[in-house]
């Protein structure tokens, strides 16, 4: 009965691993679009001497702000993430440490 909850766990663990994965497929993808676009804004830097073009730049560094915000918070998930995880599975461990310690009937125990 005590491998129920600790299955679930691991369940639970292997999807939002798999989940972070392919969220952090997608951030590489971002970051690749990133630096493409500090290229990009660079030829049209030099290029374009016109209120088109600063508009155009301005939508670009709009766009990389996004950008720095969702890295951030996506560094702030894995990190509240990873605290978690490492709670979950201390947890765990002394859960199954004290079920060693439980022999018998629990009400006997507990009314002594």
């Amino acid at each position: 009965m005590t491998d129920a909850p600790n299955a679930n766990l691991k369940v639970s663990s292997a999807v939002l691993t798999q989940t972070l994965n392919e969220l952090e497929d997608h951030l590489q993808t971002m970051e690749r679009s990133y630096t493409r676009s500090e290229e990009i804004a660079r030829q049209v830097t030099d290029s374009m001497k016109s209120a088109a073009g600063t508009k155009f730049i301005a939508k670009i560094e709009n766009w990389q702000r996004g950008y720095r915000t969702v890295m951030a918070e996506y560094k702030d998930l894995v990190d509240a993430v990873g605290m978690t995880s490492k709670v979950m599975a201390d947890t765990a461990g002394e859960a199954e440490a004290n079920m060693d310690l439980w022999g018998g009937d629990v009400y006997d125990i507990l009314s002594k």
